[in-house]
Formats: structure tokens, C-alpha cells, sequence
């Protein structure tokens, strides 16, 4: 009775078969992976994502964090119980009921329940097996013949035609056993290196925590003391621990994955395993402590990089820029510049600065009224045309606000939309180069991640800045606050 209770527990609320590397939401309901996955992509241009069990709405698609606990209840209860599990095999010969099977036979590619096991032929050619649903994978695809070997030229697995008379005739080759447990050992070494690079982590967090101001400086102070040291300080921790935070949950995913790969009975499962790059991901990180993690650790060591500003050679003519660079204003007086390769048709301008590696972030305030697109841009860019439309192409992508205070993020004319209405005008656009990441923020009180794209970025990156598009006014402007590189 006990594991039948178990059991209901751990069905998916989606499928109703028990979890399959269970994920939960930020509400705290679990799913199969593929099950959410399937819904979310459902939900895609509704406005809002939603649980399928208590309703609770998200407005950008959440991140779905793996229930580490819970996988390994559904591991143990599954071995356990293999007659009740998802996965269960099921003895090829018993047609008309779903009976267990105890082996393998992978001459016959078949299962076996403990009954048919024991009428099976018992020659040498007929190798039983651990119960699995796809024995014809443990056998070589060109020879038929059951996989016993390791290439360690090649780095594959295969049978004994393969070893004596095949392209693998000549090379040093091992037994399946002794080449998984190998691996199996790199796998625990590296283990031990991941564990400690998350606990290093874990106390750059807690310590950036204890650093963090406790509140961001009242309005009313900023207006009479211009300095926003202080302010400026909470934003770059605040970051800091957003991006070790997204660090970390990347080192726990990788540490899951290699404990599965360690505690696998099945030598094949460990040694087709190709998907873990351990000496990039190592490697990386080592220099990432070596070049830069000292600056990631003190916020006050972030460096100041020349000043973000405008570049007035992109400007469109209905586009006013300050003196210093950093503010922008629609114009219903045409300037009249110079034509230039670069420059807009429509309301838009690029930054001056370029980035081509690296982390990178940007605040901006825009006025109360009007509407307008912040974000990132390729050089090549069309600059005319309503392709030249920043999100409206594959080459730029931005958070955008309509004239009815309707918020979305856009790429490629894909639209991301916002439901709830923004208590702040100030927002931060942070890049990071090289992961491929830009995420957009609401710099209220707390900070409110909005949404983060994830892309492969392939030219140098130009921030951007729309206004106007459609609800024109003099008082529609934007305004570079402040931008920083973290590292």
C-alpha cells in the first residue's frame, strides 16, 4: 500500500507516468521535463505563461530548475519497483499482458519474463543481459554481433569482427568493463573539482549578499546628492550575484549529470556518453578565477570603461542628440544632416561603443510618454525600410513599450509580450558576450528580471535606442544613465 501511495506521488501531473527528470517551477509543482516543455511552447504569444496546476501566471517563460531530491526518489523507487516504473521492460513472447521481464537476450534482440527465460536456448550465442527495452544497441550495426570492446583510437565501441578484421584491426582496444570504470574515475575527479567550484560560489554569493546596500537611495536624495555611488553599488552587486546564481545553477546541472554517468551499471550509457565537455567547462572556469574572478568577487574593483554614448552618424533625422552623447529626443523638425551610409531612416541610433566580448551592462530612463526599443545591434543592420526596425530582424533585438504601456521583447519578429504595466522608467540592459545571453531588467525596487534571450552571438554588438515609433511627442526621449563592463 505504501508504494502504491509512492507511487501516485510521483506521477507527473501533465503524462500521469512517473516523472522522467522532474523539473519544478518557481510555485513549487513538478513536471517531467518534456511534459512543461511541451505546455510552455503552448502558451508561446499569449501574453503569459501559466502552471497547469494552480494557475500561477509568469510573465517570461520560466526557467525550469531540476528537482535533484526528487530524481533520486524516482531513481530508487523505480529500481525498486520496475514492474510500476515508466520505464519498465516487458517480456517480448507474453502477448496478451504486460509481464516483466527479468533478461535480455541479445542474439534474439528479445526480453524475457522468468518463464520464458527458462525454455530460452541456452547456447553460447544467445548472451543474456540486463532487461533493457533496446538490446539491439548493445550489438555493432555493421556486424551484428554483441559490442564487448573499446577502441581507445577511435573512442567507440565494438565487436570482435570489428577488433580482428575490421577498420579497428590493429588498435589498441580494452574490455567495455575496464574502459567504463576509467571513465567512470574522470568523471569522480572531476566531480570533486565541480563540487568545490560550487562551493566557491556558494560563499562569493553569501559574501556579495553581505555587501549588498540595504536599500537603493530615495529619489528625493538622488536630486539633492548627485552622487549615485551607493545606488551604483546595489546594481553592480545585485548583478554580480544574478550571474553567479546562473553560474552555479549551470556547475549543479553538470555535477547531476556526472553522478547519473558514475552510478550507471550500463559500461555502453558511460562510454557513448559525448555531451560532457569536462576540459572547456574546467578549463573556462580556471580562467575565469585566474583573469577575472577576483573582480567578480569585489564590487568595488569593477572596472569603469569609457563611457557609453551615441553615435550621431547613425542618428535619423527626426532624432535630436545632447551635447554629451547620452540623451536622445524625437524631433518633429527634420535635421537635415549629412546622408550617410550608416544613418537611420527611422527613429533610431546606435552606440558608438561596440562589444565583442565579455560582460556588459547599460542603464537607461525614459520619459513617461512615448514609446521606444532598447537593445543590441549588429553593424550590418539595414538602416532603411521597416526591416531596419530594431527586433524586427535577425540582426538587432530589444525590449520594447508601446504607446499603451504594452511591454515585449523582440527578435527576428518574434514577440514576447508583458501583461502588467512597469512601476519604474529606468531599465538595465545587460549582455554577456560570450555565453550568448542578454537580459533585460526593470530597475525597481526590488530589481525585476523581465526576460533573457539566449543567442549565438556572431558580429560585434552595438547597443541600441529607438523612440517614437508610433505616439510622437517632444517629450519622448531616452537617457544613458551609467554602463559598466563586470568582467
Amino acid at each position: 500500500m505504501a508504494s502504491a501511495d509512492l507511487r501516485e506521488e510521483l506521477k507527473c501531473p501533465i503524462c500521469l507516468e512517473i516523472f522522467s527528470d522532474p523539473v519544478n517551477l518557481t510555485c513549487g509543482h513538478n513536471y517531467c521535463r518534456a511534459c512543461i516543455d511541451r505546455m510552455l511552447d503552448t502558451q508561446v504569444g499569449t501574453g503569459a505563461y501559466t502552471c497547469p496546476e494552480c494557475r500561477t501566471t509568469f510573465p517570461a517563460r520560466p526557467v525550469l530548475q531540476r528537482n535533484i531530491a526528487l530524481c533520486n526518489i524516482v531513481t530508487i523507487f523505480s529500481s525498486a519497483n520496475p514492474e510500476r516504473s515508466g520505464d519498465a521492460v516487458h517480456c517480448s513472447y507474453c502477448l496478451y499482458s504486460a509481464v516483466p521481464a527479468v533478461q535480455s537476450c541479445l542474439h534474439c534482440e528479445a526480453s524475457l519474463c522468468s518463464n520464458h527465460l527458462r525454455v530460452h536456448r541456452r547456447s553460447e550465442e544467445h548472451v543474456l543481459t540486463k532487461a533493457t527495452q533496446t538490446p539491439e544497441k548493445k550489438k555493432c550495426p555493421l556486424h551484428k554481433e554483441i559490442l564487448k570492446y573499446h577502441c581507445t583510437v577511435d573512442d567507440s565501441c565494438i565487436c570482435v569482427t570489428c577488433c580482428l578484421a575490421g577498420e579497428h584491426h590493429g588498435h589498441q582496444v580494452e574490455l567495455l568493463e575496464e574502459a567504463s570504470e576509467k571513465k567512470k574515475e574522470t568523471f569522480r575527479t572531476f566531480l570533486r573539482k565541480l563540487s568545490s567550484r560550487r562551493d566557491e560560489i556558494e560563499k562569493k554569493i553569501q559574501d556579495l549578499e553581505n555587501r549588498r546596500p540595504n536599500k537603493p537611495r530615495k529619489e528625493e536624495d538622488t536630486i539633492l546628492l548627485p552622487d549615485l555611488r551607493g545606488e551604483e553599488v546595489l546594481y553592480k552587486v545585485s548583478s554580480l550575484i544574478q550571474l553567479f546564481e546562473i553560474e552555479k545553477e549551470k556547475v549543479s546541472n553538470k555535477i547531476c549529470h556526472l553522478e547519473e554517468l558514475s552510478n550507471s551499471p550500463d559500461p555502453l550509457s558511460v562510454l557513448r556518453e559525448k555531451d560532457v565537455d569536462l576540459n572547456g567547462f574546467l578549463v573556462g572556469e580556471d580562467q575565469e578565477r585566474e583573469g577575472g574572478g577576483q573582480k567578480l568577487h569585489d564590487s568595488d574593483q569593477i572596472s569603469r570603461l569609457q563611457d557609453l554614448v551615441l553615435d550621431i552618424s547613425t542618428a535619423a533625422n527626426n532624432i535630436l542628440v545632447s551635447d554629451d552623447l547620452r540623451t536622445m529626443y524625437w524631433s518633429a523638425v527634420y535635421q537635415n544632416r549629412p546622408e550617410m551610409p550608416k544613418r537611420f531612416q527611422y527613429n533610431q541610433i546606435l552606440s558608438s561603443q561596440v562589444f565583442s566580448s565579455g560582460r556588459h551592462y547599460w542603464e537607461v530612463e525614459t520619459s513617461e510618454t512615448g514609446d521606444w526599443r532598447l537593445g543590441v545591434a549588429y553593424s550590418g543592420l539595414e538602416r532603411t525600410g521597416d526591416q531596419s526596425y530594431f527586433g524586427d530582424n535577425d540582426k538587432s533585438w530589444c525590449l520594447r513599450r508601446l504607446y499603451k504601456n504594452q511591454y515585449s521583447v523582440i527578435h527576428d519578429n518574434m514577440v514576447t509580450s508583458y501583461p502588467h504595466n512597469f512601476s519604474s522608467n529606468r531599465f538595465r540592459i545587460f549582455l554577456d558576450f560570450d555565453a550568448g545571453q542578454l537580459s533585460f531588467f526593470e530597475l525597481s525596487n526590488p530589481i525585476r528580471h523581465l526576460h533573457t534571450v539566449a543567442a549565438t552571438f556572431t558580429e560585434p554588438l552595438h547597443a541600441a535606442f529607438g523612440i517614437g515609433y508610433w505616439l510622437c511627442g517632444e517629450h519622448c526621449c531616452l537617457k544613458i544613465l551609467h554602463q559598466d563592463s563586470l568582467f
